[in-house]
């Protein structure tokens, strides 16, 4: 072999050798760039599902904020209700008394308490009734500021509660008890 064809060998050796660097190179550098775009890919989808949950909680945060909110605005508005209508309940049962329907009132109380308690029961009602319940066997003191009878039977076991104030209190609990089922619902 001549120095040419040595030298030729060399230098055909070098341009393979410089070849096969060339392509292990570049198929690194595409190894490493898919590496990469992996890597990337992964940490938007990663970032993207982060953002979608903290989304989602933020979401859920407002809408829990918004129905406590919107609850807090009808029970207050329940409440303004349930104000006006007692006002209301209150003039009418002061007012009550004053009423010609306020004997006959009296004297169905009177006998709801007899038939539910006995005929020896014990009633009592305001002294300011005592010309509207006349001839009853009735003890006149300080019942209740509105009216209204109180009956208890005579051993005074059982009470039969009909005083005006009592009566206002139960219906507007009632109401209440009512109202804010509805709201619950």
């Amino acid at each position: 072999m001549s120095l040419e064809e040595v030298l030729n060998d060399i230098e055909r050796d070098k341009e393979e050798r410089k070849k096969q660097i060339a392509d292990a190179a570049s198929q690194e550098t595409a190894k490493i760039e898919r590496e990469r775009e992996e890597k990337i890919q992964a940490l938007q989808t990663e970032y993207e599902n982060r953002m979608r949950e903290e989304g989602d909680r933020l979401y859920s945060s407002i809408i829990d904020r918004a129905n406590v909110e919107a609850r807090n605005t009808i029970r207050m508005r329940v409440q303004e209700i349930l104000d006006q209508y007692a006002a209301k309940a209150d003039e009418w049962i002061k007012n009550l008394p004053q009423s010609k329907e306020y004997a006959d009132i009296l004297k169905k109380m009177i006998d709801v308490s007899i038939k539910s308690l006995g005929q020896d029961c014990v009633i009592r009602a305001n002294k300011a009734d005592r010309d509207k319940i006349p001839g009853k066997n009735v003890d006149f003191g300080d019942v209740d500021p509105f009216g209204g009878i109180l009956a208890t039977t005579k051993d005074g076991r059982v009470e039969l509660d009909l005083r005006l104030s009592k009566i206002e209190n139960d219906i507007l609990e009632r109401l209440k008890v009512r109202l804010y089922s509805m709201i619950e619902d």
